[in-house]
């Protein structure tokens, strides 16, 4: 049996982590398998999106502790599976069926959009292990919600219910368990049939922006997409549509 599963889904490709006996831990081979499915994401034409799941009831309990070793070379493999989701061209979507710990922690940060099982939880988890934050997580933390809420989770240990997750911005929303996957698929309808290519430059402008303080150079770049996506006949069908319906209807 696979630790990975890897599906195409009316153009979005589902990785999900199935290993549950072992609730989901990321070992050398389970971050192997999520490295080559977010390159295969890529890689097909037809993909325009990736969502991530656990099966079971666990999203992630973190890195196979047997693995973790003071090496950098070591952690670099057990980091590699969350940071080929943070760097993934596509946009991504983590579905949280369950706790999401330690390094699982760090997979769901790693998503560009969070969409949570509300018997869910998010739990660093560092600090029982005696471990220091690790794979980016201080910064992933920091760029997604306020101090208050990095200190709490960080220097207090203090996990976040999928209630609290939602209020403090860490995610998008909570859902009944059973209605998790359905509702993470359908926050995808609007984007399936756009040409992927928008999709990937746009999520590049939106990454540079995050982390440019400079509004005027985003402007720059943004000028410059917004005339290449003007000269594809995409643009021009999209735009010729909702003239008429404008036209139509006197309204937006």
């Amino acid at each position: 049996m696979s630790k990975v599963l890897y599906e195409i889904v009316n153009n979005i490709a589902k990785i999900t982590l199935n290993n549950p006996q072992k609730r989901n831990m990321l070992d050398e081979d389970t971050s192997n398998h999520l490295v080559e499915f977010i390159k295969a994401a890529e890689a097909n034409q037809d993909v325009v999106a990736v969502l991530i799941s656990g099966s079971g009831s666990v999203f992630c309990a973190g890195g196979q502790l047997s693995e973790i070793k003071p090496q950098k070379e070591k952690l670099k493999r057990i980091y590699s599976g969350f940071l080929s989701v943070a760097h993934c061209r596509l946009p991504t979507i983590a579905a949280i069926n369950g706790p999401a710990v330690g390094a699982g922690f760090n997979l769901a940060l790693a998503c560009d959009v969070r969409i949570m099982s509300d018997e869910a939880v998010l739990d660093p988890k560092f600090f029982s292990l005696g471990l220091h934050p690790g794979g980016g997580c201080s910064w992933m933390l920091r760029r997604l919600c306020g101090w208050n809420v990095a200190a709490s989770l960080l220097l207090f240990a203090q996990p976040l219910s999928a209630h609290e997750a939602v209020e403090n911005g860490l995610v998008l929303k909570s859902v009944k368990k059973e209605k998790l996957q359905e509702t993470a698929m359908a926050y995808t309808d609007l984007i399936r049939h756009l040409p992927r290519e928008l999709l990937m430059r746009t999520k590049k402008t939106l990454l540079a922006a995050d982390a440019s303080c400079n509004i005027n150079d985003i402007i720059a770049i943004e000028a410059q997409q917004q005339i290449w996506a003007l000269k594809q006949p995409f643009s021009k069908k999209s735009i010729d549509m909702v003239s008429k319906k404008i036209s139509n209807s006197n309204s937006y």
